[in-house]
């Protein structure tokens, strides 16, 4: 059975696999020594070539499947959480794996850091530090604040632990209203509305699919109490980015963390650089380049010993879900 690894030529070497380093591995896991061959590319001339007649592909990169042969694929491991631009082209017949989990450590802390931000009036400071304003403001602790967590995957889960330690209430938000995670409360998708005056922070970890584009809408945010600050780490097409500008503007909202954007790089004069309350990251805060490729081949390792016993793999995703 053949392995191919297509790596992304643009992205950091930390994020490149090689064969070496999944023949290590392969190696130190003796039912899986000796199975499979391996083959690794870089350049998009040759991709169609390796496609043709691997197996298993694990990919840096995305791909559009059907625009390729791959007459003996059967299973894809991505290296990305998201994969809203894999299922736009997915084969019948194809076994699709994510990375979901890999992200949880990092994006918790992050996620922790920003709702305390809120607590602590950072937003606002930050813009009174740049136009030179004296405007001390006092707020309390974080205990007892509700933090209402949309999506409690791996990211979300591990986002929960943090939250509810340092003493906040935390609301998750899943399409069956049901969740293993450290939460006081999960709802469905469809109760949304009724928590939301009640909320002092909403986190999105949301993929991208039918059910949650624009799930945020204007009359959504308008429910949000002006105390209340916003997250967004998962898709920026969960929320109208415009709506929530001009309640920012208003002095309608506490402020926005924002990681993701609806077009990225974002450009130079869109008006949400001069948004007052929006403290911004570059699509940087999940990823931990010291430690991502390992995590990724942690589950890719883990699913080749269940592919081979033909049980169900870790971090399947349902097309029809998108997640």
């Amino acid at each position: 059975m053949h392995i191919h690894i297509e790596n992304d030529a643009s992205a950091p070497r930390a994020l490149h696999l090689s064969v070496e380093q999944l023949q290590l591995q392969l190696d130190a896991h003796p039912p899986l020594r000796s199975h499979f061959t391996l083959s690794e590319n870089r350049d998009p001339a040759h991709t169609a070539d390796f496609l043709a007649r691997c197996d298993i592909l694990w990919s840096g990169r995305k791909l559009a499947l059907d625009q390729f042969s791959t007459p003996r694929l059967g299973w894809v491991q991505v290296m990305s959480a998201g994969v809203e631009q894999w299922l736009a082209h997915w084969p019948q017949g194809v076994t699709l794996t994510n990375a979901s989990g890999v992200h949880g450590d990092k994006g918790a802390e992050f996620i922790l850091m920003a709702a305390l931000m809120f607590n602590f009036g950072i937003p606002g400071f930050l813009q009174d530090q740049a136009q030179r304003v004296w405007r001390p403001t006092f707020g309390g602790c974080a205990r007892g604040k509700t933090v209402l967590l949309l999506g409690v995957g791996g990211i979300g889960a591990a986002a929960a632990t943090l939250l509810t330690a340092q003493g906040y209430r935390v609301i998750g938000v899943t399409r069956s209203g049901q969740c293993d995670a450290n939460v006081a409360r999960c709802i469905r998708i469809d109760a949304l509305d009724e928590v939301l005056p009640q909320v002092d922070v909403v986190v999105s970890t949301l993929p991208l699919t039918p059910q949650t584009r624009n799930l945020f809408d204007r009359r959504r945010l308008n429910l949000l109490p002006a105390r209340a600050g916003i997250v967004i780490v998962g898709r920026a097409d969960v929320f109208d980015y415009s709506a929530m500008r001009e309640k920012l503007n208003a002095g309608e909202l506490a402020g926005a963390v924002l990681d993701v954007y609806p077009q990225e790089p974002l450009p130079a004069d869109d008006p949400l650089w001069h948004t007052p309350g929006v403290v911004m990251t570059p699509h940087c805060s999940l990823d931990d380049h010291s430690a991502y490729l390992a995590g990724c081949l942690d589950v890719f390792i883990d699913n080749l010993a269940r592919f081979r016993h033909g049980q169900p793999l870790r971090n399947q995703v349902d097309p029809a879900r998108g997640y």
